[in-house]
């Protein structure tokens, strides 16, 4: 049977594997890196006027462009109703949408402001892409939800804690070590009381939280073997479940209050794309 050092620290020679959590983020970078360069392409090309946005490939751009936007509205249907496909999917779907149909419009403008209604349209969709970064940012760091938190903060000190109690014989000070803990994790999961004591939490214990960890650390003899090793681990694991859990209550408002402006903002850039339309068909 495995001991609890060997439970908590995994072996140095372990093959590591990438979790779902980092493949996402490695292919989030690439779908990132791939629409920069072909907006770096567009803008250094800007002047060729191969793309004519009246005719043509430029035109269907256009199209193509307007339609992805207005799939994304597929994503608040979906957060509402029970259809094909798990909520995470329609997220994802709607970020990657958000990208390639703002890049499909600055293709189709020719990386150019144009007449008044085109700078419009542009505009509005330029702040509105921008606005879905900053939404997906927020979202990264509270989809796993606050209980979660909460949850792996209180696993971790448990986890501690039996090691301590194995390791009192080698003059480790379980107690005196455990009572320095229970504070951090009390203000962690006390930062969700309000949107200001979440945004001190996350400067403040974030701050203090990283001046312990390196106290408590040296103050740790050098002996102990394999728990040891493992109480280190498991105290730099803690200190950093505990700075992640305060920044959740600061972020999950952020992002609630970011809702409130994103989807307005959506409905303004529809409206300006079809004036964009309707006077270009027109006129």
């Amino acid at each position: 049977m495995a001991t609890r050092a060997e439970t908590f620290a995994a072996p140095a020679n372990a093959r590591v594997r990438l979790g779902p959590g980092a493949i996402e983020r490695i292919l989030s970078a690439l779908v990132l890196a791939v629409v920069a360069a072909a907006i770096g392409y567009g803008w250094v090309q800007r002047a060729d006027r191969a793309i004519n946005p009246e005719h043509g490939i430029g035109y269907a751009l256009g199209i193509i462009g307007g339609v992805t936007m207005l799939i994304l509205l597929t994503y608040p249907i979906r957060t509402r109703s029970r259809a094909v496909g798990s909520v995470g999917f329609w997220f994802r779907l709607h970020m990657l949408l958000g990208l390639l149909g703002p890049l499909a419009i600055l293709y189709h403008s020719r990386f150019s402001w144009g007449a008044l209604n085109s700078a419009v349209a542009l505009g509005a969709m330029i702040v509105v892409a921008g606005s879905g970064l900053i939404g997906r940012f927020f979202y990264a760091r509270v989809h796993r939800g606050f209980s979660g938190r909460k949850l792996e903060l209180r696993a971790l000190k448990e986890e501690m804690d039996a090691l301590l109690e194995d390791m009192e014989a080698h003059g480790f000070p379980r107690a005196q070590l455990m009572a320095s803990l229970q504070p951090f994790e009390d203000r962690a999961i006390a930062a969700a009381a309000s949107f200001w004591t979440s945004a001190g939490a996350v400067i403040g214990l974030g701050i203090e939280s990283r001046f312990a960890q390196r106290r408590m650390l040296s103050s740790l003899p050098d002996s102990g073997g394999p728990d040891g090793a493992a109480l280190r681990s498991g105290m730099v694991r803690f200190f950093d479940a505990a700075r992640r859990t305060a920044e959740y209550a600061f972020y999950d408002r952020l992002l609630r209050l970011w809702h409130l402006f994103h989807l307005p903002l959506f409905f303004v850039m529809v409206a300006a794309v079809i004036l964009h339309i309707v006077a270009v068909h027109m006129y």
